[in-house]
């Protein structure tokens, strides 16, 4: 009991305190963990467990829709919104079809999208270190 709180209690805090990219990757890993998951459960043939996973990643990618800004990402927000409500579409298909190869092909997309958030989230992270803590110019006297 106390097991499940501690674990339950790291979780609340580790999201509480993320900033926008970590929640984006928790998202992925929810996602992907969900999908791995109702895999196993359609080959053990358990059904309601399968249907609470797939109910679980379903979840998570509407969290990544929701999480999408429409207004500055532009094309790209709009592409992603598509191909997460297209995720969403395959992974009810899924469920009501058993269908592990539905799950694998969401399950391929999930983990290239994922990389790439891990790519642009470095970037940027990068991209405001620079912008923060610009570096002086220091010459010692030798110049001039």
């Amino acid at each position: 009991m106390y097991k499940n709180s501690a674990a339950s209690n790291y979780t609340t805090t580790s999201v509480s305190t993320a900033d926008q990219g970590r929640l984006i990757l928790i998202c992925y890993d929810v996602a992907i963990k969900s999908c791995t998951m109702a895999k196993e459960f359609v080959q053990q043939k358990k059904h309601v467990e399968r249907s609470k996973s797939l109910y679980k990643a379903q979840d998570a990618v509407t969290e990544l829709m929701v999480a999408l800004n429409m207004n500055k990402g532009g094309v790209i927000a709009k592409r992603l919104y598509s191909l997460y409500d297209y995720f969403n579409w395959r992974l009810s298909e899924a469920n009501i079809k058993q269908d592990t190869r539905m799950i694998d092909e969401v399950l391929l997309h999930l983990k290239s999208l994922r990389e790439a958030w891990v790519i642009a989230i470095d970037k940027v992270k990068k991209e405001k270190f620079d912008q923060a803590a610009p570096v002086q110019t220091l010459s010692f006297g030798l110049v001039g």
